[in-house]
């Protein structure tokens, strides 16, 4: 084997490692991010609270029994205002959408209507609401 021949292969197997590294921080980026998405949503805040409270703070039966009911009206409460922010949220929209639409010709129109739509859904996925307002 010639010096060529080595360099050749020692940057094969040089590249052949970098790119597996390239793609082993990818999939562990995508992962992190699917992560914090589940710890953002706010349908989730209060799900596991008293069992982890239960054990951390060590609640005795008759406290976690009062403690349960105050987590769950918090919880209704951020739900019921999750519903408020999308409808304003929604109205926003709407209003900016009609007033953009009066610019547009009518061939536009169909694709900022969908424009649109994809971020009505995209708040109502971050706000933890799966079907449009009525």
């Amino acid at each position: 084997m010639n010096g060529l021949s080595r360099w050749k292969i020692a940057f094969l197997v040089l590249a052949t490692f970098v790119a597996g590294a390239v793609t082993g921080a990818f999939f562990v980026m995508g992962s992190a991010k699917d992560e914090m998405r589940r710890n953002r949503d706010p349908r989730r805040w209060f799900s596991n609270t008293p069992d982890r409270w239960r054990s951390e703070m060590k609640l005795t039966p008759d406290q976690e029994q009062k403690i349960r009911p105050i987590l769950q009206q918090i919880d209704d409460e951020l739900t019921n205002l999750r519903a408020l922010d999308l409808r304003e949220t929604e109205g926003i929209l709407s209003r900016g959408e009609d007033r953009i639409n009066a610019i547009l010709t009518p061939e536009q129109r169909p694709q900022l209507h969908q424009t649109f739509e994809l971020r009505r859904q995209r708040v109502r996925d971050w706000l933890g609401v799966n079907e449009p307002s009525g």
